[in-house]
């Protein structure tokens, strides 16, 4: 089974108002699990990258003038290797890259093989959530037994691949099949560490705080949160 991993570094974090500025592939082979071809490139953009973008990827306006590339070759090579995969992988994919990626194809007008997508954030077996505090990639890969560098797009992939081999890919593939969901912490700003140390994250422009689910986990964790938990409408 071919899995192409996928990451994008952006702007910001508006997929209709914000650009992608490096991209990394990695086509993983789910059998002998190690990667078949590993890509990565930056991407010229018409929206200049902020001071704390830069702080947090190290990707400067520099960098993306003198060795990016144009748009519209960096989303034909994302086809190609789409074309060569069984399933899509990224992690936060479903919130995140999934959304620049169908926004960038939207503004190029370009067509892409439908593909089903693994969230590593929802859909790895329980016990991979089960180690720590956070589902951060970050987080989850130092829960995992390793380090490396954040934020730069193939590193990002690399890692969340390296986790996915850790488990069975049937069983991963399984909890993929079932809906993703949000809910919400119904917490003061007194008890809002509660809600962190269940897993739940700020959202600030909701003002609210998040925690993605299957959607057959929601009774479970209504009963086991010490604060009243919602769950929140699809978009």
């Amino acid at each position: 089974m071919r899995i192409l991993g996928i990451d994008f570094e952006t702007t910001g974090l508006d997929p209709q108002k914000d650009r992608i500025t490096e991209v990394g592939l990695v086509l993983w082979d789910s059998e002998s699990k190690q990667p078949v071809r590993i890509t990565g490139f930056l991407v010229k953009t018409p929206s200049p990258v902020s001071a704390e973008i830069s702080r947090l990827t190290g990707i400067t306006n520099e960098l993306l003038r003198d060795y990016g590339v144009d748009p519209v070759p960096a989303m034909k090579s994302i086809v190609a290797l789409v074309a060569q995969a069984d399933f899509m992988c990224a992690h936060n994919g479903t919130e995140f890259d999934k959304l620049f990626l169908e926004a960038e194809l939207q503004r190029r007008g370009a067509d892409i093989r439908t593909l089903p997508w693994i969230d590593t954030r929802t859909d790895l077996p329980k016990e991979a959530y089960q180690l720590g505090k956070s589902a951060s990639l970050r987080y989850l890969a130092t829960d995992h037994g390793f380090l490396y560098p954040a934020h730069r797009a193939v590193d990002d992939v690399l890692a969340m691949l390296r986790i996915l081999a850790m488990y069975d890919i049937n069983e991963t593939i399984k909890r993929a099949q079932t809906p993703n969901v949000n809910v919400r912490a119904v917490v003061s700003f007194d008890d809002r560490l509660q809600a962190k140390e269940r897993g739940y994250y700020w959202k600030p422009e909701l003002k609210l705080w998040v925690k993605p689910l299957k959607l057959d986990e929601v009774d479970a964790e209504k009963e086991a949160a010490p604060f009243p938990v919602v769950l929140m409408e699809s978009k």
